[in-house]
């Protein structure tokens, strides 16, 4: 734009480009997004059976017996990151209760009804498998976005490591017509590997971790994204009723593939409605009448009281 602006003959420097484009809401809807994003860790938790997470991943259908296995679900303690998997046949809430009730109750196993509950929308979580945890005094906590769940998240994308290079070995023994879908007998396996192996953010195994637990010490985890700006109290703090627009998960505004020419922040500006602040935490911020989830500052773009509007284009 300075090229053209001097191919014009008019002398406008690039610091007066750079705050007329700000002003404009075409610019501001497809700015780049951000290179790095602070979001925050799960890492103010410290008790066992404090939050758990749960999730469910399609599978392929592997046949044992007479029951067809679709699905593979998990349990995970944010603390300790203990988990135990379980397979379903299909995603109805009644199946769903029942995997959750025999891990809970079997008294052998570490994780109990814990006091926080962390799942997305899926209709397997609603109905019967509600019912069960509030019965038991639990709090249900719905995600509005897939790093609402993220360490359950993760477990999936570990499993599938192990279940599919077994998978991919065991090809090599069968016509080129066939595919190995086994995966089911490798739950308790792979649920043995991981809950004695070392974590990252924990420096220690999950069965580690659970031992220290029931002694009542506290599991303190590493942040899972490092701070690379000020957070909770030192961070600077945006007032409420600032307009911002959010950034849009990809494909978010439009649906399907994302394209190159789909938007990067929100078409509509929203006002802070309130925020959270918590230690060693980044400022969380809710909009107000906008989505469900909170956001981060990185995922928000200050929007000038004197933005233009793009003139409508008559044809």
């Amino acid at each position: 734009m300075q090229m053209a602006c001097k191919k014009a003959r008019y002398g406008f420097t690039l610091a007066v480009i750079k705050n007329w484009l700000n002003k404009q809401a075409l610019h501001q809807i497809h700015k780049s997004r951000p290179k790095f994003i602070q979001y925050a860790s799960f890492n103010n938790i410290y008790f066992l059976n404090e939050v758990h997470q749960s999730d469910t991943t399609p599978m392929p259908h592997d046949k044992v017996d007479i029951q067809i296995y679709k699905y593979r679900g998990v349990i995970k303690d944010v603390a300790t990151r203990y988990h135990c998997s379980f397979a379903l046949t299909d995603k109805t809430a009644s199946q769903m209760a029942r995997a959750i009730q025999k891990i809970y109750d079997d008294p052998n196993n570490p994780l109990s009804y814990p006091n926080t509950f962390i799942v997305d929308r899926g209709t397997e979580y609603m109905g019967e498998c509600r019912d069960l945890l509030l019965s038991y005094g639990v709090r249900i906590q719905y995600a509005n976005s897939k790093r609402g769940v993220a360490i359950a998240e993760h477990d999936h994308q570990e499993f599938e490591k192990y279940a599919y290079f077994q998978q991919d070995a065991e090809d090599f023994h069968l016509p080129l017509t066939d595919k190995s879908r086994a995966w089911f007998k490798g739950l308790r396996i792979n649920d043995n590997i991981f809950n004695n192996t070392p974590t990252l953010l924990i420096c220690m195994s999950p069965n580690e971790a659970v031992k220290k637990a029931l002694k009542g010490k506290k599991i303190i985890a590493r942040p899972s994204v490092k701070h690379r700006r000020p957070v909770g109290y030192n961070e600077l703090l945006l007032p409420s009723y600032t307009e911002v627009r959010h950034l849009l998960e990809p494909s978010e505004l439009e649906g399907g593939r994302r394209r190159a020419t789909d938007c990067n922040w929100s078409p509509e500006v929203f006002t802070i409605d309130s925020y959270l602040i918590k230690e060693n935490q980044p400022i969380l911020y809710k909009l107000y009448k906008g989505p469900r989830c909170s956001f981060v500052r990185e995922e928000l773009q200050i929007v000038p009281p004197d933005t233009v509007l793009l003139l409508r284009l008559l044809v």
